[in-house]
């Protein structure tokens, strides 16, 4: 069963800060997938949604928390 947004925005945050602020898209894709029930067109969403926010940043195929991003999922 899929978890609201709101909780995969958070646990996507979180996971990212476990794994040291930056994972490679593969990496993140199956956990969301597998964690989140968020796979294919709603990982891209959720993900578009992080960076508008100014959660993360995307680069050579890998997110990036930025310093607010790291601070939502400590906090």
């Amino acid at each position: 069963m899929a978890v609201d947004d709101d909780t995969a925005r958070n646990g996507v945050l979180r996971f990212l800060d476990k794994k040291g602020g930056s994972l490679a898209i593969g990496m993140l894709h199956g956990h969301s997938k597998v964690a989140y029930q968020r796979a294919h067109q709603e990982f891209s969403l959720l993900m578009e949604g992080l960076v508008a926010d100014g959660l993360v940043t995307f680069s050579d195929d890998t997110f990036h928390l930025t310093e607010t991003g790291r601070e939502q999922a400590q906090g």
